[in-house]
């Protein structure tokens, strides 16, 4: 479970910003859109949330950061060298921004516990690294790591100073002489097994899921039907999507075939936020079919993927992604509305404000353009965020501000500017 993510001089992040999944005291569809927080009484987390604003105004570099936390503790231990550098760059719009680090920051849930971890570095060194829990309310300093090179009152060989607190158990020092300036401890510990940390780092691993157009369109609909392939309920649940959006389909046909890659697809992955495509390079990849109905016959013609529509194409990219997170995990996407009919981009995201379907506390954070989302009947004010440029710098805020009115328009109000976010068109001369 997600409560806040934090990012400071990141790309167009200069200032902290947080996104907070904590539910304010509005009562309005407080039970559909939102889920107690565990061992507390009056807190709750939203189930939702979509951010809105002009292009370039930033709110895909809110995503990209929160993956970009998850890349690095994922993997500066195991793919990582020691002169390889961390993918983050700062704000370079202010000279003494380029000078300092980068600082994330995750507060999170895990086993009931909520836990508070976070990095500050640059491409080439982590400067800080820091890890708090909460097992019994008040906060536990597990893993402090601070770079002081030039203390006078402090002599250490890696220039760090190192600091577990008791709740940490296990392994630490050894599991410290393992950590370079460019990975992470909590990378390490779970590379040795630590009991503790590695649960945190499933958590990085296995929970938060992101589908972004930067990844390579080489594995668009991977995961989908390698489940299409394992579960036969899922396979005709994906059938049953396809068909509803498009009543010509009638069935997928999907066949495995050695993986290649060539020299341009190769270019291709390297260039997203993954360039580790020799880890698949042994694997099978599927071929993926679409059945369509004939309009005169039982005849039926079959199309590649690639062939179909690019609605058809994103629907089979998201079927599997959004049915997994349900068994209670986070996802982001950015630009949900991307190829997507409003109707259908509502009905995704009406999933996770369900709790007859969303019953393990799924959540689900996304960027859209898509002002028809921006519905009172569909969102509480807290779940919706816009980003905004002030003096070149992104500003992350919360409709929630603004209090609106229970038979407001929002979506009227955004267009016209009410809440900001919103280019500036200006006859749009070109």
């Amino acid at each position: 479970m997600l409560v806040e993510f934090s990012v400071e001089n990141y790309r167009s992040f200069k200032e902290r910003q947080t996104l907070s999944m904590v539910a304010s005291e509005d009562e309005a569809m407080l039970s559909s859109n939102s889920f107690p927080m565990p061992r507390t009484k009056d807190l709750r987390l939203l189930t939702s949330a979509v951010i809105y604003g002009a292009n370039a105004s930033g709110k895909s570099n809110l995503l990209r950061a929160m993956q970009t936390l998850r890349n690095i503790v994922v993997s500066s231990a195991s793919r990582m060298q020691k002169r390889d550098k961390f993918d983050v760059q700062p704000f370079l719009l202010d000279a003494e921004c380029q000078k300092r680090p980068t600082d994330l920051e995750v507060i999170f849930i895990h086993d009931k516990i909520r836990f508070e971890y976070g990095v500050s570095l640059d491409e080439n060194r982590v400067y800080e690294e820091w890890l708090l829990a909460y097992p019994k309310k008040r906060a536990q300093t597990w893993l402090s790591r601070t770079y002081k090179p030039d203390n006078p009152d402090f002599q250490a060989d890696d220039g760090y100073e190192w600091s577990f607190g008791a709740g940490l158990k296990g392994e630490k020092e050894r599991i410290k002489n393992f950590v370079r300036s460019n990975s992470l401890f909590l990378s390490h510990a779970a590379q040795n097994n630590h009991p503790q940390l590695t649960k945190l780092f499933d958590w990085f691993e296995e929970k938060l899921n992101m589908i972004s157009p930067l990844i390579s369109p080489y594995f668009s609909g991977l995961y989908t039907a390698d489940r299409c392939e394992k579960d036969k309920e899922f396979y005709q649940k994906v059938v049953n999507l396809l068909i509803q959006a498009d009543p010509d389909i009638s069935d997928i046909k999907i066949e495995m075939r050695p993986f290649s890659l060539t020299s341009e697809g190769k270019k291709a992955i390297n260039n997203t936020p993954f360039p580790y495509w020799e880890q698949f390079k042994d694997m099978k990849i599927p071929d993926i079919k679409i059945i369509h109905r004939t309009m005169d016959s039982e005849q039926k013609v079959t199309l590649n993927l690639e062939d179909e529509s690019e609605g058809t194409k994103r629907l089979f990219e998201l079927a599997e992604p959004l049915e997994s997170v349900l068994d209670g995990e986070i996802l982001m996407i950015d630009e949900l509305d991307r190829s997507l009919h409003p109707l259908l981009s509502t009905a995704l995201v009406k999933r996770f404000n369900n709790p007859n379907r969303n019953k393990n506390q799924a959540q689900l954070i996304f960027t859209t353009h898509d002002t028809s989302l921006l519905d009172g009947e569909i969102f509480r004010p807290d779940q919706i965020w816009f980003t905004e440029k002030d003096k070149s710098m992104t500003k992350l805020y919360s409709l929630h501000e603004f209090k609106p009115c229970e038979d407001e328009s929002l979506q009227k109000g955004y267009l016209k500017g009410r809440y900001g976010a919103i280019p500036f068109v200006g006859g749009l001369n070109i």
